[in-house]
């Protein structure tokens, strides 16, 4: 089955953000919700974007994600940390040139 990260409503997804919860404020937590919107939908090839969804909004285990996708648990597992990399490389770059 073909499963893909759905933009309808990004209130649905507090794990990606839940890091930032009692150090920002409304509005900065905000800003890093759509920031992490356009990353995810912009900048994250299509396998990246469907293990992500997998992982943190389905739930599902490594092994269950490589399963499904017919990939070895570790490429599930390389798959997610270069996604988060890249996220959090593109955080860095972005909140960086904004504060300024």
């Amino acid at each position: 089955m073909n499963r893909h990260f759905s933009s309808d409503n990004m209130d649905a997804y507090p794990d990606l953000v839940s890091c930032f919860r009692g150090q920002t404020n409304r509005r900065q937590l905000e800003e890093y919700r759509a920031f992490l919107y356009r990353a995810i939908k912009t900048e994250l090839t299509q396998r990246q974007r469907q293990v992500l969804s997998m992982y943190f909004f389905e739930g599902m285990t490594f092994e269950e994600i490589a399963r499904q996708l017919h990939i070895n648990k570790s490429s599930a597992c390389r798959v997610l940390h270069r996604a988060l990399d890249r996220l959090a490389d593109l955080a860095e770059l972005y909140f960086s040139c904004n504060q300024r």
